[in-house]
Parts: structure tokens; C-alpha cells; sequence
């Protein structure tokens, strides 16, 4: 009989693996079949594909800015709150009479 408990335990992990075959005419084909394409690609597909890179990249960095951003005004703004409240306590209390 198993005692019920609070927490959870991890199962242990499976992995689902399927062995491959190497057929190395096939591959060496393939590299062939790359390759004659890659020579037949004009150059303004390719910077388009490198602009295409930097695009995605400056999004990124916007994007994370961007959440940076968010993440710093959250922070500042409950340490603002902690703040105000730290301090009516301390009024409160009876600790700062100057200010009243």
C-alpha cells in the first residue's frame, strides 16, 4: 500500500528512438543534387536570404528589448509600492513623527 504524498515524483524519461539507414549512394547524390542548385541560384537570391537572416534577427532584438523593457517598468513599479507601503507603516507605527 503506497502512503499519499504532497508532492510529485518524476517519471523517468523515454525516448523514442528509431534507428536509420545510411545508404551512402543516396547521400552522395543528394550533396550532387545540392550542390548543381546552389550554382544555379543567381546572387540576388542569395543576399536576399542573407537580408532575410539580419531581418529576423533585428526583429528579435526588438522583441526582447521590447520585453526588458515591460519587465523592468513592472519590477520598478512594485518596488515603488513596497516602498510607499514600507513607508505608511513606519508612519503608522509611530517611527517617523516627524512627518506628520
Amino acid at each position: 500500500m503506497k502512503l499519499p504524498t504532497l508532492f510529485k515524483q518524476n517519471k523517468n524519461k523515454s525516448f523514442s528512438y528509431t534507428p536509420r539507414y545510411y545508404n551512402p549512394r543516396k547521400e552522395r547524390l543528394e550533396l550532387l543534387v545540392k550542390k548543381q542548385e546552389a550554382a544555379d541560384l543567381p546572387q540576388a537570391s542569395l543576399s536576399s536570404r542573407a537580408s532575410g537572416r539580419r531581418s529576423f534577427r533585428a526583429d528579435w532584438r526588438a522583441q526582447k528589448s521590447q520585453t526588458e523593457s515591460k519587465n523592468r517598468r513592472t519590477r520598478l513599479f512594485f518596488i515603488f509600492v513596497f516602498l510607499v507601503l514600507f513607508f505608511l507603516a513606519l508612519v503608522k507605527t509611530g517611527v517617523l513623527n516627524w512627518v506628520v
